[in-house]
């Protein structure tokens, strides 16, 4: 037997590859969730963090808004059988959206009808957020992002301070997202059936009549759907997506026909009018121009989480640019479209940008940070110098890990701690208990008051539409203002919540109403403050 001299050894041992920990490679095929004990395990952990640190004061901290009461009072009116709306129904938003928020709150209001108000409700919105992220994991994996990218992209979704906020919330662009993150996995699925692909066109057309503004996502589903079929029956998946996507899309404008309400016309509301409304309201700006109200939402978002928003947007980039090398960026194609057609969208200068837009970006901010976290993990560690010792490039990996979580982690600390440990709605909720205890007669007593507390009152007692009066309807719809034909005379009180103080400045009705009243009640102090105001000229009635 030949002995193998010292140089010889070593110079094999050279030659041989490096070893690599299974948990930093790339794997080559999409895993099953279901069959992977790790992933089961590595995902609950990060699903129970993500409930506690999202459901922990949960109607305590953010600030009840009014779109949340609006579309909390549209499901209640959906569930009481009154329509489509607690008012007239004016095609502002498909109805989808609070027709599943009424079927997910039935139970609780069913066992107890006063629970029906934003803070209680907001409860929700926790399964809708547990679904989701539950929905991220699963889709990274089906992108073939390693075990721990894909645990990184469900904890920067779920936990990222910015996330806990705008998810906590009732808004529709919550619910629409989940059915979009269901229509991505399903186009990602490793069994490339057809009815996968015919199921992502559903779940696509669910998630576009849950929020109309679902629609510029659409071209990146298309792009991961053409990237993760199957070369011989790529044509038939799309095909059969986009007839169900179209064919439940068009239920919308079909339903406005048939009730007659499709075109403009006398006597009643239509789609083109609501269309043509969501279209032409007035832009908020450039948003890099610093006297812009896109200025002010951009500033708000990067108040509570600058990593999100700047790092997603900087791993898009990335992203896209190496599209052409790199076949896990490749895999990521489509989230990187996702952030790049949001962005451009949120840079017109003409356009409307609200403050809950950045939720339908929230999961692929978080799972193009993941993606490029892990190709530059792979370029290190499987693809780095020969030269370099395997031990070597993985303590640099280690470094730079460490280096990022004491840069995010400290900020993320402040940002979930405020959010579950302050309480801001407390001047909603004393208002909410005055208008019940205070008022001796409620039936017969009439309230401007914001939709946030609109529940409230109805709870208490208080008429429906005639008695609590949606503060914008008393202006702009002709239904309720032919019930006050003295105008603010007519009216007993004014919640002036910070909303209807805001917006009293465009709503002449309201603004006489403040005007010609006075607090008899104060809860909470400065611009958050909640002020009951009687009407002191005498009415009419």
């Amino acid at each position: 037997m030949t002995a193998t001299l010292p140089a010889a050894r070593a110079k094999h041992a050279a030659a041989r590859p490096t070893r690599v920990p299974a948990r930093l490679r790339t794997p080559q095929r999409a895993v099953r969730f279901r069959s992977s004990p790790a992933d089961l395990a590595l995902c609950g952990v990060l699903l129970a963090a993500i409930v506690l640190v999202q459901g922990w004061n949960i109607a305590g901290y953010p600030n009840f808004s009014d779109d949340e009461g609006t579309y909390l009072a549209q499901a209640w009116a959906v569930q009481q059988g009154e329509g489509l709306a607690h008012y007239t129904y004016w095609y502002d938003h498909p109805p989808l959206g609070w027709f599943q928020l009424a079927a997910v709150s039935w139970i609780p209001s069913l066992v107890d009808p006063s629970a029906m108000t934003v803070g209680t409700m907001r409860l929700v919105m926790l399964g809708v957020s547990a679904v989701s992220a539950v929905l991220l994991y699963v889709f990274a994996r089906r992108l073939r992002l390693p075990m721990w990218a894909a645990g990184l992209a469900m904890a920067l979704f779920g936990l990222s301070p910015l996330s806990v906020v705008l998810q906590r919330e009732i808004f529709l662009d919550n619910i629409a997202v989940m059915w979009l993150l269901l229509a991505f996995c399903l186009a990602a699925s490793p069994s490339r059936h057809l009815w996968h692909h015919f199921a992502a066109g559903l779940a696509a057309a669910t998630g576009v009549l849950s929020k109309e503004t679902m629609l510029v996502l659409l071209p990146a589903l298309l792009v991961t759907m053409w990237r993760h079929g199957h070369p011989a029956t790529r044509k038939f998946a799309l095909t059969g997506a986009i007839t169900a996507c179209a064919l439940v899309g068009f239920s919308y404008p079909l339903f406005a026909l048939l009730k007659g309400e499709l075109f403009p016309g006398d006597g009643h509301v239509s789609l083109w009018d609501g269309i043509a409304y969501q279209m032409s309201r007035p832009g908020s700006g450039f948003i890099l121009d610093t006297d812009t109200g896109s200025y002010g939402v951009l500033h708000s978002w990067l108040y509570y989480d600058k990593v999100l928003v700047v790092g997603g947007l900087a791993g898009a980039l990335f992203l896209l640019a190496v599209l052409r090398w790199s076949v896990s960026a490749r895999a990521l194609a489509g989230p990187a479209l996702a952030v790049a057609v949001l962005a451009l969208v949120a840079l017109r200068p003409s356009g409307y940008l609200p403050a809950m837009y950045i939720v339908q970006a929230l999961p692929f901010l978080a799972l193009v940070i993941a993606g490029a976290a892990a190709s530059v993990v792979h370029a290190l560690v499987l693809r780095g110098p020969a030269r370099v010792p395997a031990g070597v490039r993985l303590t640099a990996v280690a470094v730079l890990a460490a280096c990022a979580a004491g840069f995010v982690v400290p900020r993320w600390y402040e940002g979930d701690r405020t959010a579950m440990t302050t309480d801001a709605n407390a001047p909603y909720r004393g208002a909410a208990a005055w208008m019940a205890k205070e008022v001796a007669d409620p039936a017969s007593t009439r309230v401007l008051v914001d939709d946030a507390l609109w529940l409230d009152l109805v709870h208490a007692g208080y008429e429906p539409g005639l008695g609590a009066i949606w503060f914008y309807k008393a202006d702009l719809d002709p239904a309720v203002t032919r019930t006050m034909p003295h105008g603010w005379r007519d009216l007993d009180y004014v919640v002036a919540s910070p909303t209807v103080r805001r917006d009293a400045a465009e709503l002449p009705g309201v603004r006489a109403a403040l005007r010609h009243s006075e607090p008899v009640a104060t809860f909470g102090t400065g611009e958050d403050r909640i002020e009951i105001r009687r009407i002191q000229e005498g009415g009419t009635r």
